[in-house]
C-alpha cells in the first residue's frame, strides 16, 4: 500500500506502508505517520488519556475526578461554581463529578452561609489520600511516556507543552476562593 502525503514544501512525500503477515493491519514509523506535528501531539494525547484513565480506574476515579481533587489539595475549599471555572468543566459535568466524589467521601459540598444558592466544596482527608495515590499512578504513565528522554529535554518539553497551552487560549484564572 503506497500514501501520498504533502509536506509543507507541498513535495509528496511518499511513505510505503508494509502489511504485517499476522493481522493485516498497515504498519508505519511514527515519522511517516505523523508528519504534522498536530497529528502527532493529538495522537499522544489520545495515548496518554487511555495510559491515565487505566491507571485511574482502579482508584475509581476518571482523570476529571483526579483534577477535581488536585485543584481542591492546591487551593483549597472552592465554590463549587469555581471549581468549575478552574477545571475548564462544563457546570452540568461538575455537579455530576462533584457528587460522584461526595458519594466517595474524597470531597464535601455544604452551602455557603453567605449565600445559600451556592454549593462550597472541599476535600477530605480520604481525598488527599486518593489524590496521592492518583499522583502515583499517573507519575507511572509520565515515565513510561518519557522512556528515552532525559531531564533536560522533558524540561524543554514541558516549556514548549506550556507555550502550545497558551496558544490555545487556556484559561488559568487568579485564584479566588470564592
Amino acid at each position: 500500500m503506497t500514501i501520498c502525503a504533502p509536506l509543507a514544501s507541498t513535495i509528496p512525500l511518499e511513505v510505503t506502508m508494509p502489511v504485517s503477515r499476522t493481522d493485516r493491519r498497515p504498519t508505519m514509523t511514527s515519522e511517516a505517520r505523523f508528519s504534522s506535528p498536530g497529528f502527532l501531539l493529538s495522537h499522544i494525547g489520545r495515548v496518554a488519556q487511555t495510559w491515565i484513565t487505566e491507571a485511574l480506574a482502579p482508584l475509581d476515579l476518571l482523570p476529571r475526578e483526579a483534577a477535581a481533587l488536585l485543584v481542591l489539595r492546591q487551593h483549597g475549599e472552592l465554590a463549587q461554581q469555581r471549581l468549575g471555572e478552574l477545571l475548564d468543566m462544563d457546570p452540568n459535568y461538575l455537579v455530576f463529578v462533584t457528587k460522584k466524589l461526595e458519594m466517595l467521601g474524597l470531597v464535601e459540598r455544604t452551602r455557603d452561609p453567605e449565600d445559600g444558592r451556592r454549593r462550597l466544596v472541599s476535600i477530605t482527608a480520604a481525598g488527599l489520600e486518593r489524590r496521592d495515590a492518583a499522583d502515583a499512578a499517573v507519575n507511572a504513565v509520565e515515565e513510561r511516556l518519557a522512556t528515552g528522554i532525559g531531564a533536560d529535554d522533558l524540561r524543554t518539553l514541558r516549556r514548549l507543552l506550556l507555550q502550545l497551552d497558551a496558544n490555545t487560549g487556556a484559561r488559568h484564572p487568579v485564584i479566588d476562593p470564592r
